[in-house]
């Protein structure tokens, strides 16, 4: 299993996960969701980053024969890593100079990012790149063939299957940040807008929204015909069950409440009446949950695994709704996908309980339990890990007896406002 260690950043004073295959993370605003669901990103994408590694230093020898060949691709990597770190986390500068985080793929394979106390180096907070001797090993003994039209496919997929077997991860790395909405209030000028910006200025952008926004940017054609015609189209081709894909749809149907279309260079919500809403007048909650739901079925219907990272599925949700977006979440992921969540809805995480237990049900009553929730949707308690972030740290949320998210943490504050309540009632009462 892969291991997360952070120590003194942001908000987490320390921290240390093992990382099952659906993970989710509550607590308060600022408490360190996001840093922890950055963190995993920022880790699970390097597999990613060496290949672009070694394909870069490939194609710039390839155009430029009289250039050094002794490029050091450990100082390429490390470069690009260190400057990753500081778009997907912020300036250095104030953070303590003892931050660390590292992140263990398998015992022999890791990368540790660090902050030191040190007097030479001329840049204050300086952060430094480990790599494990497996990965530098890795970059020595492989280069990328390249020929006048790049890099055949042949040689892609060779140096990608070793890569997997490296970092013993096979999944890709999407994620899907919170404040979705703005960029989609922009979605037709957000294509001019991004490819009229220089590369400073896109650096400039966090790295995880930026990876997002290339992400739908490129994918929007693949919906010109809607989810009925990627599902026909795609799902056909990667043995995906044509259930799966309806129970999906239905449920994308049920939070969206329309069906998404890109038609004409633009973005709608196509009613059942076949009248339509441009995205940039649609509703918040549309327009909020509307790529999570797209990027969810683009992959059902591809069969590629992927690890999804998603900030706050509830957003804009009406409860309802909420129930809805879970139920997708966890279709995705019994269909062979790795999940991480970050959430404040009591509904959400109320959902997931009732997913682990209606898994969790004695053999003979599950045929009774499956028309109650569909047993597509339950969720495997031993695939499953939840934690509550707060003061610096995280607490493990599953109750180890009856193997649940313990129940005063799926709604703490409700408590409080029925506490209140009753005092006032009383108060009136007793007048």
């Amino acid at each position: 299993m892969h291991k997360l260690i952070i120590h003194k950043l942001g908000p987490i004073r320390h921290c240390e996960l093992t990382c099952s295959q659906f993970m989710t993370f509550t607590g308060f605003q600022a408490s360190g969701k996001s840093t922890i669901a950055k963190a995993v990103y920022y880790f699970r994408t390097i597999k990613n980053d060496i290949y672009s590694t070694l394909e870069d230093i490939a194609l710039s020898l390839y155009s430029d024969s009289d250039q050094n060949q002794n490029i050091s691709k450990n100082k390429y990597l490390t470069d690009f890593l260190r400057e990753k770190f500081l778009r997907v986390f912020g300036s250095s500068w104030g953070m303590d100079n003892d931050m660390s985080m590292e992140y263990y793929f398998s015992e022999d394979c890791f990368v540790k990012v660090y902050l030191k106390e040190e007097n030479f180096y001329s840049t204050p907070n300086y952060v430094w790149i480990e790599l494990c001797p497996a990965i530098t090993s890795f970059l020595r003994d492989n280069s990328l063939r390249v020929d006048a039209l790049g890099v055949p496919a042949t040689e892609r997929k060779r140096i990608q299957e070793r890569l997997v077997q490296l970092f013993n991860d096979n999944y890709e790395t999407v994620y899907i940040p919170a404040g979705r909405s703005m960029i989609t209030l922009l979605s037709q000028q957000m294509s001019y807008i991004y490819t009229t910006m220089k590369d400073a200025q896109k650096r400039a952008i966090d790295y995880c929204t930026q990876d997002y926004i290339e992400r739908i940017l490129s994918l929007k054609s693949e919906f010109s015909d809607g989810l009925n015609g990627l599902a026909a189209y795609e799902g056909p081709k990667n043995n995906i069950p044509r259930s799966v894909t309806s129970l999906a749809m239905d449920l994308v149907q049920k939070v969206l409440r329309g069906s998404y279309r890109f038609a004409d260079n633009e973005e709608r919500i196509v009613l059942d009446n076949n009248k339509y809403v441009k995205i940039n007048f649609a509703s918040s909650g549309q327009q909020e949950s509307v790529w999570i739901l797209n990027l969810l079925f683009y992959y059902l219907v591809h069969g590629t695994p992927v690890n999804f990272i998603i900030e706050e599925p509830e957003s804009h949700l009406f409860p309802e709704s909420q129930k809805y977006i879970t139920e997708l979440i966890t279709l995705i992921f019994n269909l062979g996908h790795s999940v991480l969540v970050t959430t404040h809805s009591p509904y959400v995480l109320g959902t997931l309980n009732n997913l682990l237990y209606a898994d969790n049900i004695p053999k003979k009553l599950k045929d009774t339990a499956s028309s109650i929730i569909p047993s597509e949707f339950w969720i495997n308690g031993n695939q499953f890990s939840a934690w509550f972030v707060k003061n610096g740290s995280i607490e493990d949320c599953i109750d180890q007896e009856i193997h649940l998210i313990q129940n005063e943490k799926l709604d703490q504050i409700s408590k409080v406002i029925n506490r209140d309540f009753d005092k006032l009632f009383d108060l009136e009462m007793d007048e």
